[in-house]
């Protein structure tokens, strides 16, 4: 079987595929991820053959301009109750990427098509070659809607391959925990959130014996590029009265904006979240749906910041679980706070219990057989 992987061209949104593409190709499928931008090297790296689809373009720093334009500007006029107007919005990408894409699929054959909500592309691909589109989920704030309006926006792209829209998705991969999930799509598998970060040679420093608990920071991979380092200000503050280690894992930011770093507060430019999570007590983060992920996997109680996109959707899913606190202003952002992260009982035995659901959830490696079946019969059908 061959499986085409359409990934935006951002890590939290790319990442989470990465178990299954690696599952599907132990088992001896053929798998081909498609993205752009530096996705590309990213994913080569992990081992996948990679195509780019969008030569010529840096998607990150295009995002970040993007975000940057739209802050302060009124919204554009919508369509429908509820909908932006045809072919509005941001398609991640997808659009950049279609053409290509889909031309090389049509060169490749894949049985199927994998892809995030927001790698719509996907569903292009597989509506243009007349075959199943499987979704991976990456987090508790998408729906069937989200994915509606990320296909509204590549509307242009429909009507250049001649297609009236995307077929339904044969299947929706929901990686959340079964006791907070969400979502009730028709046709929703659960599969198990493997953490894929990248690899690295990991800091011995790592695994050395602390005598304070330690925390993990993390902003992800998009917003220190966007906002900056300054959403973690407080946390500076609060390390000045904490007696705990801070491990500032920013991506090699420009910290130069927080001032100076009291001691206790360790910069690091990149060490795989997963691999520090399981040195660390605790972790603040910004909400990202791999980083949440990520975090609810390690068993740790966090601190989930939740501003943007989809973050307050899965703060809201921390919150509710009782494994996490998400600060409802800035006065919550308090050494009192972070206090209470490392020595409330109750938000470490059920990130604990979260972490134990997901442990028992099935692996990427399980669902291959169904994967197979499901392509299988599309093509006896045809």
């Amino acid at each position: 079987m061959r499986v085409l992987f359409a990934g935006p061209p951002f890590f939290g949104l790319l990442y989470p595929m990465v178990p299954l593409a690696q599952a599907l190709r132990s088992a001896g499928h053929d798998v081909l991820v498609a993205t752009c931008g530096a996705a590309v090297g990213h994913t080569a790296r992990a081992g996948l053959p990679a195509v780019d689809c969008a030569p010529g373009i840096d998607p990150d720093a295009l995002y970040a301009q993007l975000e940057k334009d739209r802050r302060g500007k009124k919204p554009p006029s919508p369509g429908e109750p509820g909908k932006p107007a045809r072919g509005q919005g941001f398609s991640f990408f997808s659009d950049e990427m279609a053409d290509r894409m889909t031309e090389i699929a049509g060169h490749w054959r894949p049985d199927l098509v994998v892809h995030t909500p927001n790698g719509v592309v996907g569903q292009l691909v597989a509506a243009k070659l007349g075959i199943p589109s499987v979704l991976h989920a990456v987090g508790f704030g998408h729906t069937s809607a989200h994915v509606g309006m990320m296909n509204n926006a590549l509307a242009d792209a429909y009507d250049r391959h001649g297609l009236k829209g995307p077929n339904p998705v044969a299947a929706w991969l929901d990686v959340t925990p079964p006791g907070m999930s969400r979502t009730t799509e028709p046709d929703r598998w659960f599969q198990r959130y493997v953490p894929y970060n990248g690899g690295a040679e990991l800091p011995g420093w790592l695994y050395a014996p602390t005598a304070r608990p330690r925390i993990a920071v993390t902003l992800g991979t998009v917003r220190p590029v966007v906002d900056g380092v300054s959403p973690v200000q407080w946390v500076v503050d609060a390390a000045r009265a904490t007696d705990a280690e801070f491990v500032l894992a920013l991506g090699g930011a420009d910290l130069s904006g927080l001032g100076p770093l009291p001691g206790n507060i360790r910069p690091v430019d990149w060490v795989p979240l997963n691999a520090l999570l399981a040195a660390s007590d605790a972790v603040i983060h910004h909400g990202g749906a791999g980083t949440t992920l990520t975090a609810l996997d390690s068993g740790l109680p966090q601190i989930v910041l939740g501003e943007g996109a989809d973050r307050p959707a899965n703060a809201a899913a921390v919150r509710d679980r009782g494994c996490g606190l998400v600060p409802e202003g800035t006065g919550d952002l308090t050494p009192a706070l972070v206090e209470r992260l490392l020595t409330d009982d109750g938000l470490r035995t059920e990130a604990r219990a979260a972490a134990a659901e997901m442990a028992a959830m099935p692996s990427p490696a399980d669902l291959v057989p169904r994967l197979v079946e499901l392509a299988r019969r599309h093509g006896n059908s045809g």
